[in-house]
């Protein structure tokens, strides 16, 4: 077996390395003399409550609006515009410094050409300070870069005093270069009137001979929102997911010190299949006892219901979710409300519709969205929003309530209630459900209520669940061989004649075919106006879930985030051996079950399964690795196993700290955020070392279950007999005795 494991990871890790590899083959994402600025002729702008903004280009966060001012100046009869028919104006009447900018994507050690008009009324003057700043260009990336500065009108030179200046550059250590237009500088302040237009940026093969590149350095990320409260939100994730499975853990050591821990609150005892030998302390086959209200098994599972729903009402009420995404979404959710969701593919196909996310959206996804735009059609973004979000609420609370119940049938109430009450305030959950917007945590419950329905036996309700989670999300699929294997054995189990079709064995076979069946109906409201094209039209639009997903990594923590390749393509060779990977995990996965055929440990290795596609699989992003810490936390409760409820505490905060990232960088902590989402910079110190962190947990994880499931090795939590004061005191002692004696 050891051999057999070896050579299996072996091959894992030469596909890995490979798809890796590959990554060089893939081709430029940016095509050369492609113009890459939006409305750089500044024609086209959009009315605000404000005035109005030019479409593409945002105002500088530190703008004085006493002292600056931007308009649109329509061109003169004697300007000589090739383009459209008004430029830009920046102007300070004091001392002051303005500037308008936009963000462009870019590649590194590739050259871009720049070019602007440029035209001062008069002259610029200095400011408050020593020295100061004409009209220029820049990027944000680093300010002491200073291109084409202009500080006194040209005259008559023919063009009515403009001028047209070009230059390269080649970012070294950028993904991003946010363009600048100034007038003056921070220290450098500024008094005059501007002008700009025509601004246009474009990758080019070279420099005509002569020209000077600039290799540009970046000294910070721009693109990052960088306010206090953003900061406090990633800091108050972090803290509070430690501080919850540090004091979960503690309590569960506590409860295992008590004679009476697997012993419900009615006086029953919990089963001891798929828990430790010491869950033999509870009063096994005592009668249920007269309990009040409060002690309730179904009054302590609507209360920690309650509780999830309270803690996420606060993002519900205080934010509009992931900003722009959301209102993508909302949008999305009216368009389907009015127009229905039969032709919604074929609408974006031919531009009919206008909405990046649908290439990937599933049909399922579509459903949910269509009956929020019904029941919410007349309400506004906010109230949208709500309703939006609350459907990954509601969806949280079934899985607390599943938590609890399977928890308590295996543990008792005390452990249930611990780990229901854990999952309903991990922060990474409520974000997932209470303001991203996305429907993962109706995924998570569809995953957790089939694993349930699996260990149960009840396979038509892991056929027919399993049927509605794939429409949903194509990523349920990931659990499906484990699901097979298993029911494939039960079939071998179910009669010595393997000739013998008794009605398990008719289940498991018609199931089957009737969850395809079940599949393909579900698909029906988008697939019906295209039946005679395709008659799995709708199995067509959940495979684009991940056929149209064409980048290694979208902003989560794992191996490709770890080597510099977020948010970078892939060619189809890279695909094919991502798919021979998944397989090779999968038949690993699933052999390894078969050491001791414990039903439990198929809740761990679905979690596993899930834990290792969203660490080395491309085409993930920043949701995939919370969608294993329910099955985990599950099995750790009901097995006591500490390793697992380390890892899904590590897992936990890994997904807590990517997700308040992203919050943070976007902006998404403001009340009326709008923006979208920020990227990640593929080679930033943080991204890179959290996706370490992400690989080594990972990689502990795949030995965590290795020795449980072919060993059979239970490290328990250990219970906690003593004060907590004292534990911790003896521990520390300990600690430095240690290095005590191994300085003597």
């Amino acid at each position: 077996m050891k051999k057999k494991l070896v050579f299996l990871c072996a091959i894992v890790s030469v596909i890995v390395l490979a798809l890796f590899a590959l990554s060089a083959c893939d081709a430029s994402s940016i095509d050369y003399d492609t113009e890459l600025l939006q409305n750089g002729d500044f024609e086209d702008t959009s009315d605000t409550d404000d005035g109005f903004v030019f479409t593409g280009w945002s105002v500088g966060d530190e703008w004085n609006d006493d002292t600056s001012d931007y308009q649109r100046v329509n061109a003169a009869s004697n300007d000589p515009e090739s383009v459209g028919t008004q430029y830009l104006s920046l102007s300070n009447s004091k001392a002051g410094y303005a500037w308008l900018y936009q963000e462009v994507r870019v590649e590194r050690r590739e050259i871009y050409v720049i070019s602007v008009d440029i035209k001062v009324s008069g002259t610029v003057t200095a400011g408050s300070n020593d020295t100061y700043k004409g009209a220029y260009v820049t990027f944000l990336e680093n300010v002491d870069y200073i291109f084409s500065e202009v500080t006194r009108s040209a005259g008559d030179n023919g063009s009515n005093g403009w001028e047209t200046h070009t230059f390269y550059v080649r970012p070294l250590n950028t993904d991003y270069l946010t363009i600048a237009l100034c007038l003056g500088k921070e220290g450098e302040t500024s008094t005059g009137t501007a002008y700009f237009d025509n601004v246009s940026m474009m990758k080019t093969e070279s420099a005509p001979e002569g020209a000077t590149v600039t290799d540009f350095k970046k000294a910070t990320v721009a693109r990052y929102n960088s306010d206090a409260a953003g900061i406090a939100f990633v800091t108050v994730l972090s803290i509070a997911t430690a501080a919850l499975f540090v004091g979960a853990f503690v309590a569960l050591r506590k409860l295992y010190a008590k004679e009476d821990v697997f012993v419900n609150f009615d006086g029953t005892s919990a089963s001891v299949g798929g828990v430790p030998a010491y869950a033999a302390k509870g009063k096994k086959g005592a009668k249920a006892a007269s309990v009040p209200v409060l002690k309730n098994c179904f009054f302590v599972a609507a209360m920690i219901m309650i509780g999830a729903f309270l803690v996420r009402l606060i993002l519900l009420l205080t934010t509009r979710g992931f900003g722009g995404e959301t209102l993508l979404d909302l949008d999305l959710a009216r368009y389907l409300a009015e127009h229905g969701v039969g032709n919604v593919y074929a609408d974006a196909a031919n531009g009919t519709l206008s909405n990046g996310n649908i290439a990937t959206m599933s049909p399922g996804a579509m459903y949910i969205l269509a009956l929020v735009g019904l029941i919410g059609g007349s309400l506004d973004n906010a109230g949208l929003s709500v309703l939006l979000r609350m459907v990954g609420v509601l969806a949280d609370m079934a899985t607390v309530a599943m938590i609890y119940f399977y928890a308590r049938k295996y543990a008792g109430d005390k452990i249930a209630t611990v780990a229901a009450a854990l999952y309903a305030l991990i922060p990474a959950a409520f974000i997932m459900s209470g303001m991203s917007g996305g429907f993962e945590s109706v995924l998570i419950a569809l995953l957790v209520g089939a694993m349930i329905a699996l260990t149960a036996k009840n396979y038509i309700a892991v056929y027919a669940i399993s049927a509605f989670a794939a429409v949903l999300d194509l990523r349920a699929l990931a659990l499906a061989p484990i699901m097979l294997v298993y029911m494939g054995y039960m079939y071998y189990r179910d009669d010595e004649n393997l000739r013998a079709f008794g009605k398990n064995r008719a289940i498991i076979v018609f199931g089957l075919v009737g969850s395809f069946v079940l599949a393909w109906l579900l698909t029906l409201p988008v697939a019906l106006p295209h039946l005679k094209d395709s008659a799995f039209y709708g199995f067509e639009m959940i495979a684009n879930q991940m056929l149209n997903n064409t980048v290694f990594v979208d902003n989560a923590f794992g191996f490709y985030g770890m080597v510099g390749l977020n948010q970078r393509g892939f060619n189809r060779a890279a695909s094919i051996l991502n798919f021979i990977f998944i397989l090779v995990l999968e038949v690993y996965i699933c052999s390894l079950y078969f050491k001791r055929r414990n039903r439990q440990e198929l809740l761990l290795l679905g979690s596993y399964a899930l834990a290792m596609i969203a660490t080395f699989t491309l085409k993930i992003d920043y949701t995939y690795l919370f969608l294993s810490v329910a099955l985990g936390l599950i099995y750790a409760a009901v097995a006591g196993e500490k390793r697992v409820f380390m890892v899904t505490g590590g897992y936990s905060l890994l997904s807590a700290i990517c997700l308040g990232m992203l919050v943070k960088n976007s902006g998404f902590a403001a009340a009326a955020a709008t923006g979208y989402i920020v990227d990640f910079e593929r080679t930033g110190a943080d991204f890179i070392i959290f996706g370490v962190l992400t690989v080594l947990l990972s990689l502990y994880y795949s030995y965590v279950v290795y020795t449980v499931t072919y060993s059979g090795k239970i490290v328990d939590i250990k219970p906690l007999s003593r004060p907590l004061g004292k534990a911790i005191g003896s521990s520390v002692k300990s600690f430095f005795a240690t290095f005590k004696k191994d300085a003597d």
